[in-house]
């Protein structure tokens, strides 16, 4: 039972292989998903209709567990749909249009102490750039802050917390902004340096991308 249970072509469980089939057959991995997606969410309501079938009769918990099941099918195949819709918004827009240009510089002598104060409370910023004479050495962020400890603060500098540059992942203006939200989720950052030639043009984070999708939606595009 458990190997047939396995077996149903249905997100989370077969339809990834489902999915691959259709694929193969249409080589459209959107539409592969899709149809999957419908398929999985069509057998989880099945479940549901059969687990309070069950119920009636008065086998309550089988039925709950088989409803349980069909509920949670449903909404592992509803995540698939809406990564999907996700990723199409994101198809045919660049960073440039999404990234931030008013980023917070600091210099490389800034403590700890006084960055919080004056950059980080009263803006909430979350990342910040480091320079030396005018040139990007660094980047800062609000987990690198907090591996030091509180009471070091006020001794520690901006330069000695932060990641140097040639060290951080970064992203060009130009580039697809599905390809740089792929980037950060793999490296689990996040915001990156949208740079040109070793010269910062702006920050682009999770919450940029989301607003957005969010000024698209609004718009209606």
């Amino acid at each position: 039972m458990l190997g047939v249970f396995n077996l149903i072509p249905g997100f989370p469980l077969d339809g990834g292989v489902v999915r691959a089939v259709v694929w193969g057959f249409t080589h459209n991995l959107c539409l592969a998903t899709l149809l999957t997606a419908n398929l999985g969410r069509f057998i989880a309501y099945l479940f549901i209709i059969l687990g309070d079938w069950q119920m009636f009769p008065g086998n309550i918990m089988n039925g709950i567990w088989i409803a349980f099941i069909g509920w949670f099918m449903e909404t592992a195949a509803r995540g698939q749909v809406q990564q999907l819709a996700f990723r199409d918004m994101l198809a045919g827009h660049t960073v440039s249009q999404a990234m931030n240009r008013q980023y917070t510089t600091v210099s490389d002598d800034t403590t700890l102490q006084r960055l919080v104060d004056d950059h980080i409370l009263g803006s909430g910023r979350r990342s910040c750039v480091v320079k030396r004479r005018n040139e990007a050495v660094g980047l800062l962020t609000l987990h690198h802050i907090k591996e030091v400890p509180r009471s070091e603060w006020p001794t520690t500098t901006s330069a000695q917390a932060m990641i140097p540059i040639e060290r951080t992942k970064r992203v060009k203006p130009d580039a697809e902004l599905r390809t740089a939200l792929k980037e950060m989720s793999h490296d689990g950052v996040n915001q990156l340096p949208v740079m040109v030639d070793g010269q910062i043009q702006g920050m682009l984070s999770r919450e940029d991308v989301i607003t957005f999708l969010r000024t698209l939606q609004e718009l209606g595009m």
